[in-house]
């Protein structure tokens, strides 16, 4: 399935590409903003599941063969009923990302202390064999794990609130990550050609990233609705279902 993702990212954004980079390098600008002045944090961080709301929904545009629109992006903002939520995904990834920033201070204090009593004469080699001194194996590993767990928790939960009106934001990171602990083969493999397709991309100077990018995001759209998307079962199933009190409710695997 993380291969079948992957072909029909590809297969979506090949019918407007154009469309699609365009999206993708506006989303891209927004995320650098901070590096301008930090008050654009804050509107980096708030903006962002609006904009990946729309782009999800120029995706579901072609797939009902609409004709996706660069102002798809800006959609979200104007939809009622769902804008609220939205900007309580913004704050909950930004106490996440404050998280991930305390968790990184406990862990690399050592490694803050080395770089600070650096001297302006300190070449790059000794400064990084500085912060290898200072830094094991087990501290960063603890940071991989907390940054990718935050990371599992979110990653569907856009779709969620948006698409389907999930209002409980806890609710839906817990789908997030149950979907990645039920899907990690799939998701790992699409992962894995994801990251292939970068790496293949450096000697070209990244510039493929602009077409990999977009189909990455749709690839992984495509997925969340392969695991999200309600069942359908046969209505013998569902009388069975209904006396035994089971419910398809919450069901993952793709």
């Amino acid at each position: 399935m993380g291969i079948q993702w992957v072909k029909a990212g590809w297969e979506i954004f090949k019918t407007q590409p154009l469309t699609f980079m365009l999206m993708y390098i506006f989303m891209a600008v927004v995320s650098l903003l901070p590096l301008f002045a930090p008050v654009f944090h804050l509107i980096a961080a708030l903006s962002g599941p609006f904009l990946s709301a729309g782009f999800y929904l120029a995706v579901i545009n072609k797939q009902t063969n609409k004709a996706a629109k660069l102002a798809d992006i800006f959609d979200p903002f104007a939809a009622k009923g769902r804008r609220l939520n939205l900007f309580r995904v913004g704050i909950y990834q930004m106490a996440g990302a404050l998280l991930l920033t305390m968790v990184a201070g406990v862990l690399f204090s050592d490694v803050a202390t080395a770089i600070e009593s650096a001297g302006p004469n300190t070449s790059p080699e000794q400064l990084i064999q500085l912060v290898a001194s200072n830094m094991n194996f087990l501290e960063v590993a603890l940071f991989v794990i907390a940054q990718s767990t935050v990371m599992m928790a979110f990653a569907f939960v856009v779709p969620q609130v948006f698409f389907q009106g999930e209002k409980r934001i806890f609710h839906a990171m817990k789908c997030s990550l149950a979907a990645f602990y039920h899907n990690v083969g799939a998701l790992t493999v699409f992962g894995l050609v994801i990251a292939a397709l970068i790496v293949a991309s450096i000697p070209l100077s990244m510039i493929p990233a602009i077409i990999i990018m977009p189909v990455a995001m749709i690839g992984f759209f495509v997925s969340f609705q392969a695991m999200f998307m309600p069942t359908i079962i046969d209505k013998n199933e569902l009388e069975a279902h209904k006396s035994n009190g089971q419910s398809d409710a919450g069901r993952f695997d793709a």
